[in-house]
């Protein structure tokens, strides 16, 4: 297949990397051109528990023109940015994207899709989400840090709700990079446990610059842990999306007590960049007032990390 990656962070990395070992065209178009630089010099090198186990050279550019100079468009696009560079990232990115190209989001947060059909034929729009742990220990390099004792790490569907080859063919894709997989129409329900874990794990580690195993294996984390998850649930059941609490809970638990991993929320606030808490916790109070739920400790995260990321110039 022919893949365009856009982005060249941690999770562009870990797919592009994977996909071209695999064998396949991968190019990967962004505007750090550090990192491009990087990669179009060395490749990309995959790292599991600080060791490396693999490498492999997608192309790079920061001229999205690059992709289609062999007169080709791309079979996949997956954005692969933060959620709020979606917009930017794909009005600087639509001249890649050919009629029939299928562009997937496995972006944090709600509503991604409607995002990406702002910008593309809803009819070749996927979405879901991936339970990957990734972080860029140094440029062209990526640490993959994913815990595999889950099922599945990627599930996805197509925003018209309609399964035909195209998801088949994505799915396999997935499959074959080691990552179990569920492209089907159940994944609405996945998206919101994953959005639950996010919710759980990337604001409280961004307040307390801790790794996510941390907080289920301390009294009060865990606490924590499930007064978010008790909102989380009752906003999706709200929804129409069913998301079971003790169910949901145990499964955020399960994920985050044994894999030490710092989240990308983490990272954001320790490097001093823009979150995606609006996206996030964010995105379950905003549903939460718009059905009637209240979510008070979600609300009260989202205030505590805007009020760090707003004021990074006052830290000590």
């Amino acid at each position: 297949m022919k893949i365009v990656i856009l982005g060249t962070g941690a999770m562009a990395c870990l797919f592009a990397g994977r996909m071209a070992h695999a064998g396949h065209n991968v190019w990967m178009v962004s505007r750090w051109s550090e990192n491009v630089e990087k990669i179009k010099k060395g490749g990309i090198h995959i790292m599991e528990q600080d060791r490396p186990v693999l490498m492999s050279r997608p192309s790079a550019t920061t001229n999205p023109g690059d992709v289609t100079a062999d007169g080709e468009a791309p079979d996949l696009v997956l954005v692969a940015c933060k959620t709020w560079q979606t917009n930017e990232t794909l009005r600087y990115s639509r001249e890649i994207i050919g009629e029939n190209t299928c562009v997937l989001s496995l972006q944090n947060g709600l509503d991604n899709d409607k995002a990406l059909a702002r910008h593309v034929n809803p009819n070749n729009v996927f979405f879901g989400g991936a339970s990957l742990g990734a972080e860029i220990p140094e440029l062209g390099s990526v640490q993959d840090s994913t815990n595999r004792n889950r099922s599945p790490l990627i599930c996805f569907m197509p925003m018209n709700r309609i399964i035909d080859e195209r998801t088949v063919r994505l799915g396999e894709l997935f499959q074959s990079l080691g990552y179990d997989t569920d492209a089907t129409l159940n994944a609405e329900s996945w998206i919101w446990s994953k959005l639950c874990i996010n919710c759980c794990a990337n604001a409280v580690s961004a307040i307390a610059q801790l790794p996510n195993c941390i907080f289920s294996n301390d009294r009060d984390g865990f606490i924590l842990l499930d007064q978010i998850a008790a909102e989380v649930s009752a906003v999706a059941e709200a929804r129409g999306v069913p998301a079971n609490y003790e169910e949901l809970r145990a499964y955020v638990h399960f994920t985050l007590y044994s894999k030490r991993h710092h989240t990308s929320m983490c990272q954001d606030v320790h490097y001093q960049r823009q979150t995606e808490i609006d996206a996030i916790n964010g995105a379950v109070v905003r549903e939460g007032r718009r059905l009637g739920i209240p979510t008070p400790v979600n609300e009260t995260l989202t205030h505590l990390v805007r009020l760090i990321q707003n004021n990074y110039h006052e830290r000590l």
